[in-house]
């Protein structure tokens, strides 16, 4: 996991070092072993810096925001093949045959074979890494192609370079996206090839016009709102005002367009007053499930004042929705702003501005909410730019709210397919499978709990490689398989759904997915449905995961719906879909009510609890929450955190209770203090004369191996002798790196629940355990944690109490969101001790913890 970028501008730019450190650190959580760049100038000077370490720290350390130029190629690293050192850092710069530099991200899996080859082609290898042998071979190829062409014509060395990228792919096998630059032509090649790539055409006044390649779209989207789709297996050739797109296998040309990306730039920004994004992100799921609430209910007042008038003004809706999704193609200042003009002179926003009058009636602000708002603020200022009043609050609003009721129109569609598929599954027998990896696996595991208990709908949550092993050989012509992923690259659920399309064409395929410009929506799916939680910056995932759950919720919600309408009121739990609706329509508020009141209480279970060295989360009914808890505590506290059923913990698990040798640094920080007393204890002791300092020496090195190594310490003299026994006549070394076993307790309030909860916690409390509980108030659960039993160690414990709702579904959404809470306070103090410790590289952050990646893209 990795990230590339490729920035070719129409003359050098002195802002172009500068530019190229804000995309570097854009692409920060998508690796940070180690960072670099190449910029080249006009003139053809190009730099090469690289080294060790996250783009945060090494681009200003190498002085890259100092550089001017051209052409930026920059890369990310998060290290696959080969070790974490400055040579199999990228870019790489490579001259044997001819003259290019690049960089990949990816995982090139012949990597060893394309080594060798290389090497008796004779070209030099420096590294140990995959990308530099991509750069090889393209440059392999390209020298190759050359050899029968003019190298000095452009034309030629273009042909040359196409063909070069075709037989390179064909040479390596893997998954990735690259980088390529001729520094001659000054071309740009940029490949999609099994990871994600974006591309973006701009101008700015800076850096004037533009093309910028990149792994990461909210990194294009800080130039430019205006994108050019690239597909699986294509690559494209382009310089800062000319572009084509190739398919790689072959070298066909491709027809291509621009879009204007549907994101606002403000989303994908650190916010006042939060410092990192992980909180930030945090806060921002009231706000964002209550949007996806609204968009699942029908909307809001704005939707149903359109709505209401839809017979009368269905084609101007239509009109003003085509001339704005034309005006997203539109790239240029002075263009743009003369057809946002014609547009605000035309009849049918006109006829549009007559509902103004009507608009203070519904309810609604004038907040723009649509995916299309970031287009509609540069309406906006256009508008100024023109001048009058034709830039009225209410009738933007009204604009907005037209995409908005499109997309509720769409979401309808989306969701009465999902529900024709299930229905039909149901009623044939058929089986429904979910299928997901790392946080959106933990949603797949709460799924059934939404289908089973509303809907009564039997649903398997499993792994792609579980699936793999279990159903492959086994499936259904007809059956159904839902994937869950964040971004929609997700490499192992890519290749499940090719499989599928290749070998059960019958299977239903369905994706539920955030980014729906992805491969997973636009090219291995029959169906997506969005989970409109906006990007998602830190690489610990928070709202997307909450709307995961949500849509789940919602989709068993329309199964239910539709279940009943057929005459089957009495599935799952028998409680209406009415009353479910209402219940969805409470978890905004609850979350915000959530995050207000268990503030000081989660601060100080996390604080009892970030430097242990390992824990366990224990649920009961609820396991994909506590897997996704102990995930995020894994993540970026770096401790040893597993999630478990709460019943299936004693099985075996249970005994880590008590004594075990898992010692963390507050095990070191105790056991340090007790070597202070037995130091005090050697210094003073009545034993005769006081021990010389190389006596002491001696004692320490006889305590130190007979209490760690049971080695007998022969060579103490005899008063020497005579101290030691004392010492462990008066002390016990590894008493002190002991303590009570933490475990961490998650319940609804579901009577039976409870009970379970409490048994739990009174038959392991008494094995060695502290006990800490994220549940609503409740006087028996209350008593159960609280009461210290008869132990060796001090009993400590703590009590998370969750807004009261007597549901046994809302308070999946309250334990969640404290989870968070608790593992980014746990991890922001860790960080803290381990900074002011020094540690170097310890890798704890709340935002780019160590050794993971955001988007996971390799096998």
């Amino acid at each position: 996991m990795c990230g590339v970028i490729g920035l070719i501008l129409a003359k050098d730019s002195e802002k172009m070092g500068q530019t190229a450190c804000n995309l570097l650190r854009a692409l920060e959580y998508r690796g940070y072993d180690s960072t670099g760049a190449v910029i080249q100038t006009e003139s053809g000077e190009i730099t090469l810096k690289k080294d060790v370490g996250a783009p945060s720290k090494v681009v200003y350390d190498l002085g890259i925001d100092k550089l001017g130029g051209q052409i930026f190629c920059g890369q990310v690293r998060w290290a696959t093949f080969g070790a974490v050192t400055r040579d199999n850092a990228q870019p790489h710069e490579v001259k044997c045959h001819t003259h290019v530099y690049g960089a990949h991200n990816g995982n090139i899996t012949n990597c060893s074979q394309l080594k060798e080859w290389l090497v008796s082609q004779g070209h030099k290898v420096v590294s140990d890494n995959d990308g530099e042998m991509v750069v090889h071979t393209v440059e392999h190829f390209f020298a190759e192609e050359l050899r029968f062409k003019d190298e000095n014509n452009l034309d030629d060395r273009y042909e040359a370079l196409k063909n070069a990228v075709v037989k390179a792919f064909q040479k390596t096998t893997g998954s990735f996206a690259a980088i390529i630059v001729d520094p001659v032509a000054r071309r740009t090649v940029a490949i999609k090839a099994g990871s994600s790539l974006y591309i973006g055409k701009g101008h700015t006044p800076e850096l004037e016009d533009f093309y910028l390649a990149s792994s990461d779209l909210a990194s294009v989207l800080q130039l430019t709102k205006v994108l050019v789709p690239i597909k699986e297996k294509q690559f494209a050739i382009f310089d800062s005002s000319n572009f084509a797109l190739y398919d790689i296998r072959d070298g066909r040309q491709l027809e291509h367009s621009c879009q204007r990306s549907l994101l606002k730039v403000e989303e994908t920004k650190l916010q006042h007053p939060y410092r990192y994004f992980m909180e930030q992100e945090i806060y921002s799921q009231s706000r964002n499930t209550a949007k996806l609430i609204s968009l699942l209910s029908g909307g809001n007042g704005v939707i149903r004042l359109l709505r209401d008038n839809v017979e009368t003004h269905a084609e101007c809706y239509v009109d003003i929705s085509e001339g704005l999704q034309q005006l997203a193609l539109v790239t240029e200042h002075e263009e743009f702003v003369r057809r946002v003009g014609e547009l605000f002179e035309s009849s049918p926003v006109a006829k549009l501005a007559g509902l103004c009058s009507q608009f203070a009636g519904c309810g609604a602000s004038l907040e723009l909410e649509s995916g299309f708002a970031s287009l509609l603020e540069d309406v906006r200022r256009a508008l100024d730019e023109i001048g009058g009043d034709r830039c009225d609050p209410v009738l933007l609003r009204l604009i907005d709210g037209i995409f908005e009721f499109e997309n509720i129109r769409l979401l309808e569609e989306r969701m009465r397919e999902f529900v024709d598929i299930i229905v039909k599954a149901r009623k044939n027998g058929d089986s429904i499978y979910i299928l997901a990896c790392g946080t959106s696996f933990h949603a797949a595991k709460t799924a059934p709990l939404f289908f089973n208990e509303i809907a009564g709908i039997s649903v398997t949550p499993l792994l792609p490689g579980e699936f793999r092993a279990q159903c492959t050989r086994s499936l259904g012509a007809n059956d159904v398989v839902i994937g869950i992923s964040q971004s929609g690259e997700t490499k192992d659920l890519i290749d499940v759904f090719s499989f599928l399309e290749e070998i059960y064409p019958g299977v239903r395929r369905i994706c539920i997915l955030n980014n729906t410009n992805s491969t997973l929506a636009l090219e291995k799916s029959h169906l997506y449905v969005p989970l409109f939680c906006g990007p998602e910056i830190a690489v610990p995932a928070t709202k997307s995961f909450l709307n995961q759950l949500l849509v789940l919720y919602g989709l068993a919600l329309e199964v239910k719906s539709r279940l009943e309408e057929a005459g089957d009121a009495k599935i799952g739990d028998g409680l209406p879909a009415s009353f479910h609706r209402e219940e969805m329509k409470k978890i905004p508020g609850l979350i915000d009510l959530t995050l207000k009141t268990t503030q000081q209480e989660t601060e100080m279970v996390a604080q009892q609890l970030y430097l242990k060295p390992s824990m366990h989360i224990l649920a009961t009914r609820i396991l994909g929450i506590a897997r996704e808890g102990a995930l995020k505590i894994r993540e970026i506290v770096l401790n040893h955190t597993e999630g478990f059923e709460g019943s299936e913990f004693k099985h075996g698990p249970n005994t880590i209770l008590g004594l075990n040798s898992i010692f963390g640094l507050d095990s070191v920080a105790e056991l340090m203090k007790h070597l202070e007393e037995v130091l005090n204890f050697v210094l003073e002791n009545k034993k005769g004369e006081p021990l010389k300092p190389r006596g002491v020496l001696r004692m320490f090195k006889a305590i130190s191996e007979y209490a760690f190594q049971d080695l007998q310490p022969t060579y103490l003299r005899v008063e020497e002798r005579e101290v030691f026994d004392e010492v462990f006549r008066h002390f016990d070394v590894f008493n002190s790196l002991y303590d009570n076993y933490p475990l961490i307790f998650i319940t609804t309030p579901r009577k039976r629940d409870i009970n379970l909860t409490i048994s739990q916690i009174n038959t392991h409390k008494i094995r060695g355990a502290n006990v800490y509980l994220i549940a609503e108030d409740n006087n028996d659960l209350r008593e159960a944690v609280s009461v210290a039993p008869s132990m060796t160690y001090p009993y400590k414990h703590g009590y998370i109490t969750i807004p009261r709702t007597d549901s046994k579904i809302l308070p999946i959404f309250s334990i969640t969101v404290v989870l968070q809470m608790l593992a980014l306070k746990m991890s922001l103090k860790k960080m803290e001790f381990m900074n002011r410790l020094e540690i170097a590289d310890h890798g704890v952050h709340p935002d780019v913890p160590k050794n993971v990646s955001k988007s996971i893209t390799v096998d």
